[in-house]
């Protein structure tokens, strides 16, 4: 799993991988695609702008299990 600078990642509301100070989380960015807005932590429900936790890297949910049928 290769970790990509944060500033590099998708602005449009994909749910991605956020990681900083040895943890990560599902969060989405939320705000125009300039920068203005915010990360939310999907899995906690705050908002990284409070100041608990920003990501500093992020990656792709990887695809789920292949389901049987």
């Amino acid at each position: 799993m290769t970790w990509k600078e944060i500033s590099t990642a998708p602005k449009d509301g994909t749910p991605i991988i956020g990681y900083a100070g040895g943890e990560y989380t599902v969060v989405e960015w939320f705000g125009s695609e300039v920068g203005v807005g915010y990360w939310s932590l999907s899995v906690t429900g705050t908002y990284a702008e409070d100041g608990e936790w920003w990501p500093t890297h992020w990656h792709k949910i990887p695809n789920g299990p292949k389901e049987s049928s």
